[in-house]
């Protein structure tokens, strides 16, 4: 089986988000896939299959189920095919291939740079109220140190909890009530609390955030893709800054810190490079 390491939204063996991508996975059943993810230790890994609909399937697998997209995984499965010559660019600058989901088939772009640009699936935004005074308690915070704006469910392929507070001192001493957490994403249809802040490590950035899903058996994920697709559009949505492009950072808390590059137009884009790594890097 050919297994290839990969830290997504980071040119830095060090940081990053890594998922083990998976080739030829036609064969395996589902519990093969969870057992072999389980076995990585990843958020994520991802299990690169045929297709009758695009130009490959990617099936995503945390340790412990399936899940219907996964952003940093996707940039690690387009990355790994390149490097392995299952993508080729020939002569062009960039290429654009289609790949299969359970969030839909979606468009893919590669430059010849390493920059991978995923589309995702148009924003849906939940109208359902949430109890700030619970959800403060769930991330170990007052509520005084939440930011004024909505906290809302926001979905780009995957239902976040987008949760502004209002610096990243707040962001970095949350202590998340995880079991809690699990019980309200599961009663409130939402796949990760994500919160985040504008105060940023690096200037030229937007957004810093974490982001929590214990009911997936992630606890905290380095970088995620899907929320920061989700992030941008309610960015765009609430007019939290006058533009559309967003670089957001993620992940540094845990030394394994990245950015991702979203774009807000007709479609949800999110961008990011990626590194091979071996498991002593």
């Amino acid at each position: 089986m050919n297994i290839i390491l990969v830290k997504a939204f980071t040119k830095d063996k060090s940081q990053g988000n890594p998922a083990g991508v998976i080739f030829e996975a036609d064969n395996l059943q589902d519990n093969q896939m969870i057992e072999i993810a389980r076995d990585l230790g990843f958020s994520e890994s991802a299990f690169v299959l045929k297709s009758n609909r695009a130009d490959f399937k990617i099936r995503y697998f945390s340790q412990t189920q399936e899940v219907d997209l996964c952003g940093h995984a996707t940039i690690a499965a387009v990355y790994a095919s390149w490097k392995e010559n299952k993508i080729n660019l020939g002569n062009l600058n960039e290429k654009s291939i289609m790949i299969e989901t359970k969030a839909g088939v979606l468009p893919i772009k590669i430059s010849e740079d390493g920059m991978i640009i995923m589309d995702q699936a148009s924003p849906q935004f939940s109208e359902d109220s949430h109890n700030k005074n619970e959800i403060v308690k769930l991330l170990g915070v007052s509520e005084k140190e939440l930011a004024n704006y909505p906290i809302q469910t926001v979905s780009t392929g995957t239902p976040k909890l987008m949760i502004a507070v209002n610096s990243m001192e707040v962001l970095f001493d949350i202590k998340p009530d995880l079991e809690g957490i699990k019980m309200y994403c599961k009663e409130h249809n939402v796949k990760g609390f994500y919160p985040f802040t504008l105060e940023t490590k690096d200037e030229d950035s937007d957004f810093h955030a974490r982001q929590f899903n214990p009911a997936a058996g992630i606890n905290e994920d380095p970088i995620t893709g899907v929320a920061g697709g989700a992030l941008g559009a309610y960015a765009v949505r609430h007019k939290i800054l006058d533009k559309n492009n967003f670089i957001i950072e993620q992940g540094y808390c845990m030394g394994k810190g990245g950015k991702m590059y979203v774009s807000i137009s007709e479609k949800v884009k999110v961008g990011g490079y990626a590194v091979i790594f071996n498991n002593n890097a």
